[in-house]
């Protein structure tokens, strides 16, 4: 449906008679080649002294004639003259980025053609394209990979674009709240959005991104690569923009980055804006998750999970800390008279070089890991997403604070696994029904092509409904099945030795007993954790599994036997080629 059908018409035939009369007064008439109203007449919030705001585009602007003398012949006359420019100027600035796009940006919102209003509509198509391509780049240059997750509504395109304009022009403010806030605000904000509808859908048909009807998707991985190539060409970079994607694309080469800004709030000068607009001032709110919400203002996180949980004003909360040195985790909980519930709040921190260090000497020659924070994020959103569609339990992730790298998500009642395998290691009891579980739950990944990444056994809980996992941030399609395998084994036998060790006042190293305990117990781990998974996914990966190069980081904290009792337990469920 053509565009101009969407909207009825706002101004009576003698108000366009007289606008059209003052055009020809200026412009000779064979010379215009567009006009058109625009603001608060032809928006719906007009006083009885509101002015007529005019656009008028001409073939020659040579053939302009002076503003001067016009009489008060004409009664619809703006108060400020009407903008006059030629229809190439017009053009260019709608297809190529310039200093205030003084005209074209007022084209953003509703107007109303009366004359040419086929030319309008292909300046309001290119700009709007132009302007997709310009919030998709940005996007992509603050958050990258992860941007891939974002459902992108085309409302946020314009209340993004306008958010600019209005932090440039605070003037303009009070009009674009009131044009989406008075009572024609509705068909306004149909009126705006089929421009970017119209360019959505030709570039979608063009590989630049998934449409899906009232919002665009960010494609993955190498597709992704070469659409953002493709955004370039229709709005290449400023020199300060270049910079800024430059310095953001080789921080996350090295594992860093630069933490995104949150959207600078608007102050009004003069009339205040409508408070009700939140897009305006937030357009950020606007982004969606396949599951979740994003969280705009890491200050306010509390009272924006309340609302989302359904909280009305009056709620009481508590934080209390969690998590290892890698991630700050706080366990929130919200309750009131009627419910009482908990999320986790997973803070992504850029991990400093001493932490780093730690982390990298651990891994060495064994298993790479990603250090960047968003990153992190990406694989724990992915990671979750991942796990749930092979029907494997996780968290259900309630929420992102974007720019803060927080991830809220739904809180797991369960014990960690590492309080079973510590049991066993004891002698306190035989039951290996979870470790059993757990090796199913890792075959089943790995025959989909998902790792884990951080098989630790403190990263999966136990709970009523059976194994959950949670600590997704290295998970990753195609990865090292093998370290899988082999970090669980190892660590459980270092980390959990070395934690019932400090524990035990008064053990000697040469206790034979306690010893003799200890490797039976993670040899029945070891066994019972390789038999089931050899069940599920038969025994390559745990050949892979057998290289020395896993087995290099724990060597500076792993005993002895207990390395023979991991190392005897992989050769004995591993396949013949692997001797």
């Amino acid at each position: 449906m053509p565009r101009e059908q969407v909207l009825k018409t706002r101004l009576a035939a003698d108000e366009k008679a007289e606008i059209l009369s003052l055009a020809e007064s200026l412009v000779k008439k064979d010379e215009i080649t567009s006009l058109c109203a625009y603001g608060s007449r032809v928006a719906g919030y007009a006083g009885e002294d509101s002015d007529y705001d005019v656009i008028i585009v001409t073939k020659n602007p040579k053939d302009v004639k002076s503003t001067e003398g016009i009489t008060k012949a004409h009664e619809k006359e703006p108060k400020s003259p009407p903008v006059i420019v030629d229809e190439t100027t017009l053009l260019n600035e709608a297809k190529h980025p310039t200093a205030g796009e003084f005209v074209v940006g007022r084209l953003l919102n509703i107007y109303e053609p009366i004359v040419g209003a086929e030319f309008l509509r292909n300046v309001d198509f290119e700009y709007k394209k132009r302007t997709l391509a310009q919030e998709l780049i940005e996007i992509q240059t603050d958050y990258g990979d992860f941007s891939s997750n974002l459902v992108i509504p085309y409302e946020y395109f314009l209340f993004s674009k306008l958010h600019k304009r209005a932090a440039a022009y605070p003037e303009v403010i009070y009009g674009y709240t009131r044009t989406y806030t008075c009572d024609r605000s509705k068909e306004n904000l149909v009126f705006a959005l089929r421009g970017f509808q119209e360019a959505a859908e030709s570039m979608a048909s063009s590989g630049l991104f998934e449409s899906t009807g009232d919002s665009v998707r960010i494609f993955r991985g190498k597709k992704r690569t070469i659409a953002l190539s493709k955004l370039f060409k229709i709005s290449p970079l400023t020199t300060r923009n270049a910079r800024r994607y430059a310095f953001h694309g080789l921080a996350n080469r090295v594992g860093f980055e630069f933490e995104t800004k949150p959207v600078s709030k608007l102050r009004a000068i003069g009339k205040a804006y409508h408070p009700a607009l939140l897009e305006l001032d937030h357009p950020k709110k606007l982004l969606r998750l396949e599951e979740g919400v994003i969280f705009d203002d890491a200050s306010k996180i509390v009272e924006e999970i309340a609302q989302v949980s359904g909280f009305g004003e009056t709620y009481e909360y508590e934080e209390k800390k969690q998590g290892d040195f890698i991630n700050s985790s706080r366990q929130l909980e919200i309750w009131d008279d009627e419910k009482r519930v908990k999320y986790v709040l997973k803070h992504f921190p850029q991990l400093k070089s001493a932490k780093w260090a730690l982390l990298n000497l651990w891994s060495v020659a064994a298993k790479k890991f990603n250090r960047s924070p968003l990153s992190r994020l990406n694989r724990e959103v992915d990671g979750a997403r991942g796990v749930r569609e092979l029907g494997i339990k996780t968290h259900h992730i309630v929420g992102i604070a974007l720019d803060d790298r927080t991830l809220v998500t739904e809180y797991v009642e369960g014990l960690p696994l590492s309080k079973f395998v510590k049991k066993i290691i004891n002698g306190e009891s035989t039951d290996t029904s979870n470790i059993e579980e757990y090796a199913l739950i890792l075959g089943k990944m790995h025959k989909a092509g998902l790792v884990y990444g951080d098989t630790k056994p403190q990263n999966v809980l136990v709970g009523k409904d059976g194994i959950n996992l949670v600590d997704l941030e290295q998970a990753v399609e195609n990865g090292d099945a093998a370290w899988d395998l082999a970090e669980f084994l190892y660590f459980s036998a270092t980390h959990l030795e070395k934690e019932d060790d400090g524990k035990k006042e008064g053990k000697k190293d040469n206790d034979q007993k306690d010893d003799a305990q200890k490797e039976a117990g993670i040899k029945l781990i070891a066994e019972s954790f390789l038999a089931a998974y050899r069940s599920e996914n038969g025994n390559e990966v745990i050949t892979r599994a057998r290289n020395k190069r896993y087995l290099l980081p724990f060597l500076p904290v792993l005993s002895r036997k207990m390395m023979k009792v991991v190392r005897s337990a992989l050769e004995k469920y591993s396949s013949p080629a692997g001797t």
